[in-house]
């Protein structure tokens, strides 16, 4: 099957339809493909750069193998990104998902550790105290509880380990990099998803709308991120696709102006550090930048009924505390599960 693929993609230099994309990737996850052979393939489509259909194919694979994560909250949300920016910025998706659940959202994070940052939203929990190798049963108690849980990702996506040699060989992006945020457990219909190559937006969005995202944003943040952020260049497709991407500025919505060095991360302890600052309502930058993505959360969630309305909720639930009592029960009651 994989030979099969990688003579279309080579031989006869096209690319792969949905179907033959989720057929190749299946039989890829399954752990008897060839490694060389998986391997060649990766690569051929990495330079010439993946199609929609192939990214939505092999999105389906992926989900087909993981283990789902059974919930009661159809309007349940995820805010990642693909990584890869090379910013160095603190864990602003993680922070402001915190953020978004205190005020009202149910979240449901998928994550990782560290595979391009110093600090992957995996490393942050676990130095907060949140406790990771949770059951199913037990992430769904955080979840009702708390409004927010975490499923981390080796436990629901067994079968990635079949790639995971063949990645780690190439030390190249492949079109492994972007399936993560395409494949949340919990099989949400909204998120915040964030790119780090602007020519992602019309792609990432094109693809989760045709995986059946009810409501959903793809962001490139100003400076190259894969978060909204305080400079200018920050972009918005939003899902349904209804037109092109909008242009935002952090100052329409009352937030500050900064760049992305004023948003510096670095491994988990100093990243924790942070998260502790904004959650206790310290003024500046890293408030303004999580507040900011807090309000995208908002909106994805219904509950903002826009991003000025996501920025009063996102500012009042850490200004009230909220936020930060949040973290410290989930912290409490995934310790007390796991």
């Amino acid at each position: 099957m994989i030979q099969d693929a990688l003579k279309i993609v080579v031989g006869e230099g096209r690319s792969l339809s949905r179907a033959e994309a989720r057929e190749c990737f299946t039989y890829g996850l399954s752990g008897n493909a060839d490694p060389v052979v998986l391997g060649g393939l990766l690569v051929a489509m990495a330079q010439r750069g993946e199609t929609i259909e192939e990214i939505t194919g092999a999105a389906e694979a992926l989900r087909s193998c993981m283990t789902p994560f059974e919930h009661d909250y159809p309007d349940a949300i995820d805010t990642c990104g693909t990584g890869g920016d090379g910013l160095g910025m603190f864990n602003i998706s993680t922070t402001s998902a915190i953020v978004a659940a205190a005020a009202g959202a149910r979240v449901i994070k998928h994550g990782n550790r560290a595979v391009s940052s110093s600090c992957g939203s995996a490393d942050l929990l676990e130095a907060a105290g949140v406790k990771l190798e949770l059951s199913p049963e037990a992430a769904r108690t955080c979840l009702d509880e708390t409004g927010i849980t975490f499923l981390f990702a080796p436990r629901y996506h067994p079968a990635m380990r079949h790639a995971g040699p063949v990645r780690r060989a190439l030390g190249i992006r492949t079109i492994f990099n972007l399936l993560g945020p395409l494949a949340n457990p919990g099989s949400v219909q909204r998120q915040v998803l964030g790119v780090a190559n602007p020519s992602y937006l019309k792609t990432h969005s094109t693809v989760l709308q045709e995986l059946g995202a009810e409501r959903a944003m793809v962001i490139h943040g100003g400076g190259g991120a894969d978060e909204l952020t305080l400079e200018d260049g920050n972009q918005i497709q939003y899902v349904p696709v209804d037109g092109g991407p909008i242009s935002l500025r952090s100052e329409e919505l009352g937030l500050g102006a900064a760049p992305v060095s004023a948003l510096q991360g670095s491994d988990a302890n100093h990243n924790l550090s942070i998260l502790h600052r904004v959650l206790g309502n310290e003024a500046g930058p890293l408030r303004d930048v999580v507040i900011l993505n807090a309000a995208a959360a908002l909106w994805v969630a219904d509950i903002a009924s826009d991003l000025k309305d996501g920025v009063a909720r996102a500012d009042e639930a850490l200004a009230s505390g909220t936020s930060q009592a949040l973290l410290a029960r989930w912290v409490e009651l995934s310790g007390q599960l796991g």
